[in-house]
């Protein structure tokens, strides 16, 4: 595991099914400079260790509510064979000039970006591992910034693919 976060990039954290094998995840939390994203990784980790990764009726965003106003849900739309955001906290939300809310990646994000999201998801929804991108965005109010964005897998009862996600400004 690295100790020092890239400039931009992919990091691979633990898998599933890593986390219930009970693995060392200190290193890749380390990572996580976000007090919000901390919060919401070691929640994650508790119900993944209570339930595997069928966790989406059972997560409760009121449980970690230093990562409330910064979380996000996507959902793995097989026929564009990406991410669609089904919900913003109100920080994140705030940050787009339009609502981003139902559309799939290629709706609203280019170039290098769109292919570090799209890699992302190869790890997150078919590989059931934690992941963390770094990478600067044009938002509304600054030119450019850099994220540190924590996407976690889960899964409904089903068996419908989602990622719960943080996105803080980089430190």
């Amino acid at each position: 595991m690295i100790s020092d976060p890239p400039a931009q990039g992919l990091i691979s954290g633990p898998s599933v099914k890593e986390v219930l094998a009970g693995a060392d995840i200190a290193a890749f939390r380390r990572l996580l400079t976000d007090e919000g994203a901390q919060a919401l990784f070691d929640y994650w980790c508790r119900l993944v260790n209570e339930n595997g990764v069928a966790i989406k009726h059972r997560f409760d965003p009121t449980e970690i509510p230093s990562a409330l106003s910064c979380i996000y849900l996507e959902e793995y739309d097989a026929a564009h064979q990406q991410s669609r955001m089904r919900l913003m906290g109100e920080t994140l939300k705030a940050q787009w000039s339009g609502s981003v809310v139902g559309l799939v990646t290629d709706d609203y994000v280019t170039g290098s970006i769109n292919a570090l999201w799209k890699q992302s998801d190869q790890l997150v929804y078919f590989e059931k591992r934690a992941a963390i991108l770094i990478y600067s965005l044009k938002y509304i109010d600054r030119s450019h910034c850099t994220l540190i964005d924590l996407a976690l897998p889960m899964d409904d009862a089903e068996g419908k693919m989602f990622a719960i996600g943080h996105a803080s400004q980089h430190r």
